[in-house]
């Protein structure tokens, strides 16, 4: 038999989720290994756009990554639509040349990405930094002192971008370690280090899943949420004042339970006006994984496909980065994360595609653990 140059497939419709199997001869690729039910899921987040446009082209030519157990397995996929609209072609494990080019190819995108942020972003607030304290030169007294204060603004803002370019850098767009988690324990812990103004309350639905994993980026993930509803709702934004006047908790201390935390629904919490909170911030579970909302101003619809992009702010003191960061979290743990409005007409971000660990199967994996 001649050995075959790959696996022959189907794809009914073109349907990125679907992939049929005509026949594998001898094909070098592991079909045990290929995904068995919805192959989009298989496919690495940060390539799923790519194959989701090639099949939309018609004429089939991409290559693109297959999540395993270890690295990622690269595949060369190659096909056209006939005559009954099904894709039709063959699926190749990619060679080194073409792993390196597409490796290359995500490099450099990312290099321009922050190339951008630098040269534009950066420049900025360096800008006036440097023009108010070369005003400050000529002055004396209070003018001198508002001009120098102006110029440490400038730099404060600075330092809050290259942190956060930084955070986006190490996020990347893969999770190497991952752990049954409890996921009201990480709510709880990332409410405790964002230090909420007094009167802006988390509330906190009973049946919040047990799921799979990074617990430290996850943190990350809610804790950039937390800061985003603050900022964008609260009557008084959070900031250095706030939290010293508040007397809030460190990092250090976020093991203990927060006191503005309740276990109530998103829906009932909305007539419940007995602390007569400022803003209130909801975290709940959806069937498939969990979303965090608020009930304060919302995001213009407008503006919810463009919220995740690097950079993007409605708010003149932020970065841009928050709701980036967030985006490559989910990615790398293969989630998806959408920005809709909540119950009360304020933001609403919903993590799907998460898989929830039922108590039971929570249980046996601690004891196949030991």
């Amino acid at each position: 038999m001649n050995r075959r140059p790959g696996v022959a497939y189907r794809r009914p419709d073109g349907d990125p989720t679907r992939f049929v199997v005509e026949t594998a001869g001898e094909s070098d690729l592991n079909l045990e290994a290929l995904p068995r039910a919805d192959w989009l899921r298989g496919v690495e987040p940060d390539d799923r756009d790519r194959l989701r446009d090639a099949l939309e082209a018609g004429g089939v030519d991409v290559t693109y990554r297959l999540a395993g157990d270890d690295d990622p397995e690269w595949v060369h996929e190659r096909g056209a639509r006939d005559e009954s609209g099904d894709v039709v072609g063959y699926l190749f494990p990619a060679t080194d040349r073409v792993q390196r080019r597409n490796r290359l190819e995500q490099q450099r995108e990312q290099l321009a990405e922050f190339a951008s942020v630098v040269s534009h972003d950066l420049r900025n607030p360096l800008s006036v930094a440097v023009g108010n304290i070369e005003l400050a030169r000529d002055l004396e007294g209070d003018a001198a002192v508002e001009r120098l204060d102006r110029a440490h603004d400038a730099l404060d803002y600075m330092d809050d971008l290259i942190s956060d370019l930084l955070a986006l850098a190490r996020e990347g767009r893969t999770v190497e370690e991952t752990a049954v988690t409890d996921l009201r324990g990480v709510v709880d812990r990332a409410w405790r280090t964002v230090d909420a103004p007094e009167r802006v309350t988390l509330v906190v639905d009973d049946s919040l899943p047990t799921v799979e994993c990074d617990r430290s980026r996850l943190r990350q993930a809610l804790e950039n949420l937390f800061r985003n509803a603050i900022e964008h709702g609260a009557e008084d934004p959070l900031s250095v004042d706030s939290v010293e006047q508040t007397g809030g908790a460190s990092s250090g201390d976020a093991d203990s339970e927060t006191a503005d935390s309740a276990s109530v629904s998103e829906g009932d919490a909305f007539g419940d006006a007995d602390r007569d909170p400022s803003l209130r911030v909801f975290v709940g579970r959806l069937s498939d994984g969990f979303y965090v909302a608020d009930d304060g101003e919302g995001i213009d619809p407008a503006e919810r496909d463009a919220v995740f992009d690097p950079g993007h702010s409605t708010n003149k003191d932020g970065t841009g980065f928050g709701l980036a960061i967030v985006d490559r979290i989910a990615e790398a743990h293969g989630w998806e994360v959408s920005a809709t409005e909540s119950r009360a007409g304020g933001a609403r971000f919903e993590f799907t595609g998460v898989d929830l660990i039922e108590p039971e199967e929570t249980d046996r994996r601690r004891c196949t653990e030991r």
